[in-house]
């Protein structure tokens, strides 16, 4: 079972999360793991190193998100929009990711072990050596294009 957030909650912990990354007082790292996101919009939104595990962002959009660093590992993301997403060394293995949109978003050192890519979108996303693919996934034929740093 999937925890529902109050708006209200989520400006707090934005808040705490933001001073988080700013090393200011206060701040404490975003704690959403088990979270129920349906058709949230979370667009633009800096989530870099949060909890995310075993979260729902079904039909999200979360284009320009910023999860680098972030543990999304067993998350249920279908048909979520990732364009121009920074997912930098994201943990993201064994998430559901069908129908997912990919476009221009920043998958270098992210781990996708064991991830459901169908009908993912791959178009122009970044990689690199340390992005891991699911097993017998080929990310130049899904678009994806390759970049050494």
């Amino acid at each position: 079972m999937y925890k529902k957030y109050l708006y209200e909650d989520l400006v707090k912990i934005f808040d705490l999360h933001r001073k988080y990354l700013a090393g200011e007082e206060g701040g404490v790292r975003a704690e959403l793991s088990g979270g129920d996101f349906y058709g949230t919009d979370f667009s633009n939104v800096n989530l870099a190193g949060a909890n995310l595990e075993a979260t729902s962002f079904k039909r999200s959009n979360i284009m320009g998100i910023n999860l680098e660093g972030a543990n999304l590992k067993a998350a249920n993301m279908k048909r979520a929009c990732f364009a121009s997403a920074n997912l930098k060394n994201a943990n993201m293995e064994g998430t559901f990711l069908k129908g997912c949109n990919f476009d221009e978003a920043d998958l270098r050192g992210t781990n996708l072990k064991g991830a459901s890519v169908e009908d993912a979108y791959f178009g122009n996303a970044k990689y690199n050596n340390e992005t891991i693919w699911p097993d017998g996934f080929d990310p130049v034929a899904a678009g994806a294009i390759w970049v050494e740093k």
